[in-house]
C-alpha cells in the first residue's frame, strides 16, 4: 500500500497570510510540520485525514504574549499546574496555540523559578508555551543570565506598584526603582540574543492618591476606576524606562496599553529611534467603561490599568492598523469569582479572569466586521509579530512551509453567543455573559493534531515547551 503524503490536508480553505488570502488553497502536514501550501488543483489528496474547508478561513494559530497562570486565587506551582491542565484549554477554544506566562510572584531564583514553571506544565499545557521570568528581588538581577540558559527570553518588571501592593506582590516598598532595572539591562544587553524586558508602566503614587480620594468620597464605579489612573500615567513610566532601554538598544516590551496617551507618546519615541514594543489588550478593544457600566458588570471588569472609553478604544485601533501596537494579549489571570464576590469596590483585587477562550470571537466581531482590521493586520499582531518578538518566528506564527502546524479554522459568519456555558477551566464569570459575537474558531490544530472541534477539546494536552530558539 502506498504511504501517505500528508498526515492530515487542510482543503479549499482561504488561507490567511500577514500578506493578503489565499483562496482556494490546501495545506498538507506531515510529521507536524506544514510541509506544503499550493493550490487545491495542485496539491496531493493523499492523506490520512482530509479537512474539507470550504467556506472557512485558515490563520495561524494565535500566540497570546502575556498569561499570569502563576498568580490566580492562589500564588503557588500546585495551582499553575491546575490552570495549565484546565485553562489551557480555554486557550484552545478560542484559537490560541502558544502563551507566554509568567512565573510564580516569588522570591526564588529567576532559574529556579523558571524550571519549576516548566515541570508543572509539561505534560499538562494544552498550549504550546513561553515562559516570563518575573523580577522582584534585587538579587533577581544577578540571575538573567542563569534564567536564559534555563530557556527565558522574556522578563516582567511590575513598575506601576509601589506601597503595599509591591510588597504583597513579594516586592520591596519602591516596587521596581529605575536603579534595579538598570542593573536587569546591563545584564541582558551582554546575552547572545537579546530578551524582552516587559513592563507595566503605569505610574502609581499619584494612582493610589486618587484611589485613596475616590474611596473616600464613595465614587465606586468602573468610571471612577477608570479616572483614578490619569491618562498620562502610562507614558511616564515609558519614558523613565524607555531611556535606559534606549541607552542599551534593548527591545522595551509595553504590555496592556489602555489609553490614547500613551499611544501618542510611543508614536513619538519610535519615531525617535526608541526600541518600543507596543502591546494592548483584547478587553480594551471589545469594550469601554461607560458600555460596562450600562450593563451592571461592575467589580467583575476591574482591571489595571483600566477599562477606559470610546475615544481610547478608537485611538487602538488605529495603532494597530499604523504598527505602532504590534501585538494583542489579554492579561488572562486564572481568577474565579473568589477575590470579586463580597469585596468592597475599592478593595477587590483588580485583574480579569481567563479571556482567551473569547479572543478570536471578539477580535472579529469588535474588529474585523466593524473595518476596523483587515484579516492580514488581524494575523500580524495576533500570531506573526509577537512570534517574531518572543523569538519563536523560525516555528511558529504564519502558514509557512516548515513551520509547526498551529492552525485555526474560523467561520466569519458562524453567530456564537459568548458566556461561561463555553468554558472549561476556572472561569466562574464572563465579562461577556450573553453577547452575540460574530466570527468563531471551528477546529483548533496543534502540531498537526486536531484538538478542538465543536467548542470541544478532543485532545490530550499536546503543549511543548518553547526556549531558546
Amino acid at each position: 500500500m502506498e504511504s501517505s503524503v500528508f498526515d492530515l490536508l487542510i482543503k479549499n480553505a482561504s488561507v490567511v497570510l500577514s500578506t493578503g488570502i489565499l483562496e482556494g488553497h490546501s495545506v498538507g502536514i506531515k510529521d507536524k510540520k506544514i510541509v506544503a501550501v499550493k493550490r487545491d488543483s495542485e496539491i496531493s489528496q493523499n492523506s490520512k485525514r482530509v479537512i474539507n474547508a470550504e467556506g472557512l478561513h485558515l490563520f495561524p494559530g494565535m500566540i497570546d504574549p502575556h498569561c499570569h497562570l502563576g498568580s490566580g486565587d492562589s500564588r503557588s506551582y500546585e495551582y499553575m499546574e491546575e490552570s495549565f491542565k484546565k485553562d489551557t484549554q480555554d486557550c484552545l477554544l478560542g484559537g490560541v496555540t502558544t502563551i507566554a506566562t509568567t512565573t510564580v510572584l516569588s522570591p526564588d531564583s529567576l532559574d529556579e523559578s523558571y524550571r519549576k514553571t516548566v515541570k508543572v506544565a509539561t505534560g499538562n499545557s494544552h498550549t504550546n508555551f513561553k515562559i516570563t521570568c518575573v523580577v522582584t528581588q534585587d538579587h533577581h538581577a544577578d540571575q538573567i543570565k542563569a534564567a536564559y540558559n534555563e530557556g527565558c527570553t522574556s522578563f516582567k518588571f511590575y513598575t506601576g506598584y509601589c506601597g503595599c501592593l509591591a510588597e504583597k506582590m513579594g516586592m520591596g516598598v519602591d516596587g521596581i526603582p529605575p536603579a534595579l532595572f538598570y542593573k536587569c539591562v546591563e545584564e541582558a544587553v551582554a546575552l547572545p540574543t537579546k530578551p524582552l524586558m516587559m513592563i507595566h508602566a503605569e505610574e502609581p503614587t499619584v494612582r493610589f492618591m486618587l484611589a485613596d480620594r475616590f474611596k473616600e468620597a464613595n465614587k465606586e464605579s468602573l468610571i471612577d476606576w477608570a479616572e483614578h489612573s490619569p491618562e498620562w500615567s502610562e507614558s511616564v513610566q515609558v519614558y523613565q524606562y524607555g531611556v535606559i532601554a534606549k541607552q542599551f538598544n534593548l527591545p522595551l516590551y509595553i504590555v496592556h496599553i489602555s489609553k490614547a496617551h500613551t499611544i501618542n507618546f510611543i508614536r513619538t519615541l519610535q519615531n525617535d529611534g526608541y526600541p518600543i514594543v507596543a502591546e494592548t489588550c483584547v478587553g480594551f478593544l471589545s469594550t469601554t467603561a461607560h458600555d460596562l457600566v450600562a450593563k451592571g458588570v461592575g467589580i467583575y471588569a476591574k482591571i489595571q490599568p483600566p477599562i477606559r472609553y470610546k475615544s481610547d478604544q478608537e485611538v487602538l485601533w488605529k495603532a494597530i492598523r499604523e504598527g505602532i501596537v504590534t501585538a494583542i494579549g489579554t492579561d488572562s489571570i486564572p481568577y474565579t469569582s473568589k477575590y470579586k464576590d463580597g469585596q468592597k469596590f475599592w478593595d477587590a483585587r483588580p485583574g480579569l479572569n481567563i479571556q482567551t477562550p473569547d479572543s478570536m470571537s471578539l477580535l472579529l466581531n469588535e474588529g474585523y466586521h466593524q473595518d476596523r482590521i483587515t484579516l492580514p493586520d488581524l494575523v500580524k499582531v495576533t500570531s506573526e509579530l509577537p512570534a517574531r518578538h518572543f523569538g519563536i518566528a523560525a516555528r511558529k506564527g504564519a502558514i509557512k512551509e516548515g513551520l509547526d502546524a498551529d492552525l485555526v479554522l474560523v467561520d466569519l459568519n458562524k453567530e456564537i453567543t459568548l458566556g461561561i456555558h463555553r468554558y472549561k477551566g476556572h472561569n466562574n464569570y464572563s465579562l461577556w455573559e450573553g453577547k452575540k459575537a460574530k466570527g468563531a474558531v471551528v477546529k483548533t490544530i496543534v502540531g498537526g493534531e486536531v484538538v478542538v472541534e465543536n467548542d470541544e477539546i478532543v485532545s490530550p494536552a499536546l503543549g511543548q515547551h518553547l526556549g531558546v530558539l
